[in-house]
């Protein structure tokens, strides 16, 4: 037969380990997923606006949502709504990474000035600029802030790269080939 001295101790244990089950059980999945640094997504961005260092500026706009999309700069003319929409995607999706609970100066992780601006505004009237600075000590990530909001985020490169491609490559609209245009007739074999 167990003495009381035993039943107290075999008791203590086994309320320890229901209160540490019950701590550690992993709660209910969140449905809702968590909103990006920018809100410039497909539906709502009238404006979107590049700019790289040395002055280089991608622009595209349209007056309302069901609007085609028209490049402003560099040079005037339609744009590729698909490749327009692809940025903005991206744009929405971006999550940081990280954010730096003690960050240093904005100069030393190259924020100002920053070396990329991605700004948008939305048909509701908002406008946000997303200032890119410095890569992070491993490169797998760049220095980000949102204005209006002084933390300094690191986000993911490769989503930097998608902004300075549209830098290198603005997205204009890819014209037609040329109706009755001749074909490349096959050699004549010998």
């Amino acid at each position: 037969m167990i003495n009381w001295k035993a039943g107290a101790v075999l008791l203590v244990v086994l309320v320890a380990i229901a209160v540490y089950a019950l701590q550690t059980r992993p709660g209910p999945a969140s449905t809702k997923t968590a909103a990006g640094l920018l809100p410039c997504d497909v539906v709502q961005t009238l404006d979107l606006k590049v700019t790289g260092s040395g002055g280089k500026v991608v622009e595209v706009r349209r007056s309302a949502a069901a609007d085609a999309w028209q490049l402003v700069q560099p040079n005037p003319g339609p744009a590729d709504g698909a490749a327009v929409d692809g940025l903005l995607a991206t744009a929405a999706r971006l999550q940081s990474t990280d954010t730096l609970k003690n960050s240093p100066a904005t100069a030393d992780l190259g924020l100002d000035p920053a070396r990329l601006t991605v700004a948008c505004t939305l048909a509701k009237g908002g406008s946000y600029t997303l200032s890119i600075g410095g890569q992070n000590f491993d490169g797998s990530g760049d220095y980000a802030r949102v204005s209006g909001d002084a933390r300094v985020h690191v986000i993911p490169s490769a989503t930097v790269a998608k902004f300075q491609q549209a830098l290198d490559q603005p997205p204009v609209r890819p014209s037609p080939s040329p109706s009755g245009s001749a074909s490349p007739s096959p050699s004549p074999s010998a």
